[in-house]
């Protein structure tokens, strides 16, 4: 189902298609997908699901919100798409904790990438901002500028810390190819970007906890919980990566138990994904 969604998300034709359905349309192709399992894939998802959560039996709510986001990516490949109303649902006292600091977000992939960037323009546009990612993105018309893993780009991230910034990336996935190591996430072996442990891991970092989610109402809602500042790791550096993997995972677990059916990455728990790194 990943590679449907993808296509449906990214092939101009497709994705003007895809973009042009309305939402009662895509309420009854999750009805169709959860009932007839076209794919195959309902079982091992039913797996993963209850690897965060054993009482939540609703993959219904899963297939209607990968479907969801991959209608808002369509969108924005069409250039039909405008930025959603987002609020700071819960926290809004904790970004003002970090103003003045370098702020990392630890948050998991929920919602489509051009609603993520404009909804975090929204937040912390009067702060220097850089978003992370593997692959050429292009800003959507957002204000936020994305960077790739080059050395230029990683002097850019760290000059933006320095200057009291925020970077904003995903902390629950690592591309294939690049640098990880071994974490657990929901009791399953995970890789963590050796990047983004070694940035987080810098004395004087605030590791800012976020996690967005689409309402019903059709807004973004941003959550946040009470930012930690990285005063010292153990002087061991094996110790010192170990307890920082811990910390991120055990974050990132939090944050995706309030709502499973809206994490992007869910199926990652069943299956090997290709596009992940090994570890």
């Amino acid at each position: 189902m990943a590679e449907a969604l993808h296509g449906l998300s990214y092939d101009p034709l497709a994705g003007r298609l895809f973009a042009g359905r309305s939402p009662a349309e895509l309420a009854d192709l999750a009805d169709w997908v959860s009932t007839r399992d076209p794919y195959g894939e309902l079982p091992r998802l039913r797996a993963a699901l209850h690897r965060v959560d054993p009482a939540d039996d609703d993959l219904r709510g899963h297939v209607a919100h990968q479907l969801r986001c991959a209608w808002r990516q369509a969108g924005w490949t069409a250039g039909t798409a405008r930025p959603l109303p987002a609020a700071v649902a819960s926290g809004g006292q904790w970004p003002a904790e970090t103003r003045g600091r370098p702020t990392v977000l630890v948050a998991p992939m929920t919602v489509a990438a051009p609603d993520a960037l404009h909804t975090l323009a929204g937040v912390f546009g009067d702060r220097p901002l850089v978003a992370f990612g593997e692959e050429p993105t292009p800003r959507y018309g957002s204000s936020v500028p994305v960077v790739g893993g080059d050395v230029g780009s990683i002097r850019r991230i760290l000059a933006g810390l320095a200057a009291g910034g925020v970077l904003c990336t995903y902390a629950d996935f690592v591309y294939s190819g690049r640098d990880a190591e071994p974490a657990t996430l929901f009791g399953r072996a995970r890789p963590l970007s050796s990047g983004f442990v070694a940035v987080a891991a810098r004395p004087g970092t605030m590791l800012l906890p976020t996690v967005m989610t689409y309402t019903p109402d059709g807004r973004i809602a941003m959550d946040f919980d009470e930012p930690l500042l990285v005063e010292g790791l153990p002087g061991d550096a094996r110790q010192a990566r170990a307890a920082m993997r811990d910390l991120i995972t055990g974050l990132l677990e939090d944050l995706i138990r309030r709502n499973p059916q809206q994490w992007l990455l869910l199926p990652t728990l069943a299956f090997d994904s290709p596009q992940l790194a090994r570890i």
